[in-house]
């Protein structure tokens, strides 16, 4: 059974060279904020925009605040569940079903279970939080 849950995520702007990624790390370690999921891009132009969303946004805020970063923040639903061929499908499946459009999912698998974010139209949250509860 597949369990999800909407969550907040947030996206940074930082220099695109060796050790900026790290320094971040650094920052969220000494301030003892733990992410639930972390990634990024090069997005030209010398920069790289990293996205993270962190098991509570509040602390995530305030580290962000105190550390003069600026972010953007946005909203993402985490679904989790049982992993066999399929069964990220049969989610995506349920999700066009109900007319629901994704703008974007990062999904991952390990040790038998599968894990992904995803995004959707805003006006679409309420639909697809009844539909992943």
């Amino acid at each position: 059974m597949a369990k999800g849950a909407m969550m907040s995520d947030f996206s940074i702007s930082l220099p695109d060279r060796p050790g900026e990624l790290a320094r971040l790390a650094s920052m969220l370690r000494e301030a003892e904020v733990n992410l639930v999921g972390l990634w990024g891009y090069g997005a030209g132009q010398g920069k790289a925009r990293f996205y993270c969303v962190p098991e509570t946004a509040e602390q995530f805020r305030n580290f962000a605040h105190s550390a003069g970063l600026e972010v953007e923040e946005g909203r993402t639903f985490y679904l989790t569940g049982a992993n066999h061929p399929g069964s990220l499908t049969e989610w995506l499946d349920k999700i066009a079903s109900a007319g629901i459009n994704l703008h974007a999912i990062q999904a991952v698998q390990m040790h038998g279970e599968f894990g992904c974010f995803i995004w959707a139209d805003s006006e679409d949250w309420d639909a697809l939080a009844r539909l992943l509860t």
